[in-house]
């Protein structure tokens, strides 16, 4: 016997309500995309150390404002939070999988490989998105998204270049793409159980707890008491932290309801535009006019795979219509065993 969780959005969406998915999935993989210029200008933190802080502060945070929120609506019963054993398990994968096994195994491939390598394996992200969450519910991929997805991850190749690496670099960038898939498919359960700002909240606080774990273990219990946090790096991390940690995982997991993990998954192109202002702001390179022929491919691809159809097909996403309803609904329905 299998348990469904079903994920609601329109069948017939109006233009707004997929306006908003683009604009928040755009914004969140840009707000990603600007992380690593910014995290590595922070020189005065181990990289552990730094990453488990700006979840800790993002975590903090986003708890405090639940409590807040949560009392103001007592009058209201707001409907409290029970957690499943299944929940429990996706919370865990979600941190330790999607958020701290996606830190570690990134940057540890950015000590073996180089940094283009690492983009080029992370831009088949869409392509697995548009294949993989659509057979999750038994459904046949869109044709039109895959090809999207396929243009997206040609442009974004172009922009970043190939790289050199070694078969141990290979396999970590491997782990990191895993990661980053599982930081989408599993969070699409728990948005229908507790929705975007609980999930996010959520993510923030197991991300968070792992990566206080392995700092503990890798940068040793001294290393957030010995150091010397500049107001530069401090500012950063806060950045990281509020901009980053909260901003595009809550902008991400608004997209997730509203375009599905196929579509939303063709933004992930904009990392490196992201990646590119912020390096452009810190001083640290400017594109060379080439970048441009790449994001017009990246655009190209993204239009393709949004791009309004008469008839849906199937991209992870089933629609069953609802009588006495102008608008019917579509449960996205991932089966659990």
């Amino acid at each position: 016997m299998s348990e469904t969780t079903t994920l609601q959005s329109p069948v017939a969406p109006g233009l707004g309500h997929k306006a908003t998915g683009a604009l928040a999935a755009g914004l969140s993989l840009f707000l990603i995309g600007t992380s690593a210029p910014v995290a590595a200008t922070i020189h005065e933190v181990p990289l552990l150390t730094g990453q488990a802080a700006r979840y800790l502060v993002a975590g903090l945070l986003l708890v405090a404002i639940m409590i807040i929120r949560r009392s103001l609506q007592r009058s209201r019963r707001p409907t409290p939070i029970r957690l499943r054993r299944s929940d429990l398990l996706d919370i865990v994968l979600l941190g330790t999988v999607g958020i701290a096994g996606f830190n570690v195994f990134l940057v540890s491939a950015s000590y073996r490989v180089d940094p283009a390598l690492v983009g080029t394996v992370l831009a088949a992200t869409p392509v697995l998105l548009a294949v993989i969450s659509p057979l999750l519910v038994r459904c046949r991929p869109s044709g039109r998204v895959v090809v999207g997805a396929v243009v997206v991850t040609a442009g974004t190749v172009y922009i970043t270049g190939v790289g050199a690496a070694d078969p141990l670099g290979i396999l970590l960038c491997a782990g990191a793409l895993a990661c980053e898939l599982a930081f989408t498919l599993v969070a699409v359960r728990l948005i229908e159980r507790f929705g975007t700002f609980a999930t996010t909240t959520l993510a923030a606080v197991s991300g968070g707890a792992v990566l206080i774990m392995a700092a503990l273990i890798f940068d040793g219990p001294g290393a957030a008491t010995t150091i010397m946090v500049t107001p530069g790096d401090a500012v950063r991390i806060l950045y990281l932290a509020l901009a980053v940690a909260i901003g595009a995982n809550l902008a991400w997991y608004l997209a997730l309801p509203r375009l599905g993990p196929a579509r939303s998954g063709l933004f992930y192109a904009l990392s490196p535009v992201g990646a590119i202002a912020a390096s452009a702001v810190l001083g640290i390179g400017l594109p060379a006019p080439v970048v441009l022929v790449g994001l017009g491919v990246v655009a190209l691809g993204v239009i393709i795979g949004i791009w309004p159809q008469r008839i849906e097909p199937n991209d992870g996403v089933r629609r069953t219509p609802q009588r006495g309803t102008t608008h019917a609904r579509e449960p996205v329905s991932i089966n659990r065993p």
